[in-house]
């Protein structure tokens, strides 16, 4: 299997928020930014149909959205991008293979140029490690982005990531399946945390908790058990992505957050972000579209 380096993503580099017990310390409020489904190649792949795609359109507004981030005052500790940073799935195959590879360097490339100052965070959707995921796809995520399951801290505030692909395939990887539940269980709550948040690639639910089972959320009955698990670890915020529209709703006091793409849109909601403001009381959110860009123009 081809070695992909995370090397070529030195921004991914969160060490710091996670041995740096300073992190743990409120000091003030602070941003950051919320994206998700970049997804190399899905413009020219799904609304195109074309059978040689590119992905020009998702470095334009991958590039707008560093753009903006790179001139925002005071900086944004940090831009995570909720999952399906490729559209290239990471199965056998050369040409498979071969589209991926080219997707990663560019997106590698795209990342330079965010500002030095703002980490970029990646979580695991199903496009980067395969709807049933195998331990070859994720091994190649982890080549790639580096862990899937993993927590930090910002500014005395605990942020969670997860993989939402052991929830959606939970018997393709039991022995992830079961680290990740364990995860959940004994890692997540801190009673010293200001705030708990949560980032996962597929939502809970898009509306409602208790609506019915289809492709963009999760199981119900197995939705509301880790739902409850996050609401006794102390989390009231879960930020999600591959809906390609905005959406989310209220469990009990759990607020979910679904943000639409920085890529391909799927809805009325054009590409673009969330900021997300932080402050001792709250976490508040706005979602900035992109469609007044004039150097992007119609997808």
């Amino acid at each position: 299997m081809e070695k992909f380096p995370i090397e070529a993503l030195p921004a991914t580099d969160i060490t710091d928020f996670q041995t740096n017990s300073s992190h743990r310390e409120w000091m003030g409020p602070f941003t950051f930014v919320c994206g998700a489904d970049t997804q190399f190649g899905m413009i020219d792949n799904y609304h195109l149909h074309k059978t040689e795609p590119n992905w020009d359109k998702e470095i334009k507004l991958t590039r707008e959205s560093i753009h903006r981030i790179n001139k925002m005052l005071p900086k944004p500790k940090f831009y995570i991008i909720c999952g399906d940073m490729l559209d290239a799935f990471p199965y056998e195959g050369l040409r498979q293979k071969d589209l991926r590879a080219k997707q990663y360097e560019d997106f590698t490339k795209v990342f330079q140029e965010l500002d030095a100052d703002v980490k970029l965070v990646c979580v695991c959707g199903n496009h980067d490690i395969g709807d049933v995921p195998t331990q070859a796809t994720l091994n190649v995520y982890r080549n790639q982005f580096g862990a899937d399951v993993f927590s930090f801290w910002v500014g005395g505030v605990k942020f969670c990531v997860i993989n939402s692909q052991y929830f959606e395939a939970p018997d393709a990887l039991p022995q992830e399946t079961k680290r990740q539940l364990d995860f959940i269980a004994k890692d997540i709550a801190d009673p010293n945390a200001k705030h708990i948040v949560v980032f996962q690639h597929i939502p809970f639910f898009i509306h409602d908790p208790a609506e019915e089972k289809e492709y963009f959320n999760l199981d119900p009955e197995f939705r509301i058990k880790i739902l409850d698990q996050l609401r006794d670890a102390g989390v009231k915020y879960v930020f999600c992505g591959h809906y390609h529209r905005n959406a989310g709703g209220v469990y009990k006091d759990l607020e979910l957050i679904v943000t639409s793409a920085i890529g391909a849109p799927l809805g009325k909601d054009p590409s673009g972000f969330r900021i997300v403001n932080v402050t001792e009381e709250k976490i508040s959110h706005e979602y900035i579209p992109f469609r007044n860009s004039p150097d992007i123009g119609e997808i």
